[in-house]
């Protein structure tokens, strides 16, 4: 796809999820990621990569969606735990646990620990949320589609976006809850 033909894209599937279409540029998004979606101050900003006209076209509409849903700041936030809720958590979780304990590396293992099990769950909440989301408008069809795609051809992450991507729930399991009966 062209820039054009990406940015219209965009604006269209921003239209019909009812929000301000973010940014589109190519660029480098992190190996083995097609596209991603950065955040700068209260702009979106979807940065796609050369690898992403070789994906099939419901994937990449599909990609885009997910994109676009994510950039709903908004929605995001009320379908899930933001990110400023679950570190203010731990933050007073930890708070508690010095209280109660003298010692300081009882008091990092207890943050440490609560930020390892936090945050995969914060990041399961937001992820169904924008499967449901992107479920709801653009249909389950394509949402199943991408994510068979996306399990039968699994991004190659590295570095930290590999933990990020471990973390996430798999796409069978995402494909699971997308089933008829789960709607």
């Amino acid at each position: 796809m062209s820039m054009d033909e990406l940015r219209l894209r965009v604006e269209e599937l921003s239209q019909r999820f009812g929000i301000n279409p973010p940014d589109v540029v190519h660029g480098e998004p992190p190996q083995g990621a097609d596209c991603i979606l950065k955040r700068r101050g209260k702009n979106s900003l979807i940065v796609i990569g050369a690898s992403f006209d070789t994906l099939p076209r419901q994937v990449q509409d599909a990609d885009l969606a997910w994109a676009v849903a994510a950039s709903d700041r908004t929605r995001v936030r009320k379908e899930g735990v933001s990110t400023t809720a679950s570190l203010g958590f731990g933050v007073v979780a930890g708070l508690l646990i010095s209280l109660f304990s003298s010692s300081i590396p009882v008091t990092v293992a207890a943050l440490i620990c609560l930020i390892m099990i936090g945050m995969p769950i914060m990041m399961r909440q937001q992820i169904y949320a924008l499967d449901r989301r992107v479920a709801e408008v653009c249909g389950k069809e394509m949402l199943h589609r991408a994510l068979t795609y996306w399990q039968e051809h699994p991004p190659r992450m590295r570095g930290l976006y590999r933990l990020v991507l471990k973390v996430q729930p798999s796409m069978a399991k995402r494909a699971a809850r997308m089933a008829p009966a789960n709607m």
